[in-house]
């Protein structure tokens, strides 16, 4: 297993990652994963090159070259957010579940954080519904700040989003 940023060049295998969480989950798909799997690839790989500038920043887990899972987390560049990173875009394609790649990318992704200056926290927002994404952040650390009621609809279903918070320099 290997765990490491992604590129451009990566974007094939990314963006079918993206389309198999939309189709597989499009409740628990935020608006960023969401247009990279909808999107044009040349277009995806253009704004991949760029991510990195803007502060987001991309991972995979690759088992024996294919990329079996992916997370994002994005920094706002403003001084004032600067110390908080945003997690987002976690899947894991169903054939690889239960391979504890999701811990080794979560493991992988804090450790990044970590490693950025000034960053203290780490955020997210998980739909309530989905409980196997609850437990795995809870096992790391993360904490309920609070529940987002109806922060999403989607096919005529209202879903809340629990909006969690992990302390980078606590250890776990």
């Amino acid at each position: 297993m290997t765990i490491r940023p992604l590129t451009s060049s990566d974007a094939p295998a990314y963006q079918h990652i993206r389309q198999c969480a939309l189709k597989d989950v499009p409740q628990f798909v935020g608006p960023s994963a969401e247009w990279e799997a909808l999107c044009d690839l040349a277009e995806l790989q253009s704004r991949m090159d760029r991510y990195e500038s803007e502060g987001t920043y991309l991972f995979g887990c690759f088992l024996d070259d294919v990329c079996a899972g992916v997370a994002a987390m994005s920094r706002k560049l403003n001084p004032k957010y600067s110390h908080k990173v945003f997690f987002w875009g976690f899947y894991i394609l169903p054939a690889y579940r239960g391979r504890s790649l999701g811990r080794h990318l979560m493991e992988a992704r804090i450790e990044f954080a970590r490693s950025l200056p000034g960053v203290r926290f780490a955020t997210l927002q998980v739909t309530t519904t989905n409980e196997p994404a609850r437990i795995l952040h809870q096992r790391f650390g993360f904490v309920s700040c609070g529940i987002e009621p109806q922060a999403l609809h989607l096919d005529g279903k209202f879903y809340d989003f629990e909006l969690m918070q992990l302390d980078l320099n606590r250890a776990v």
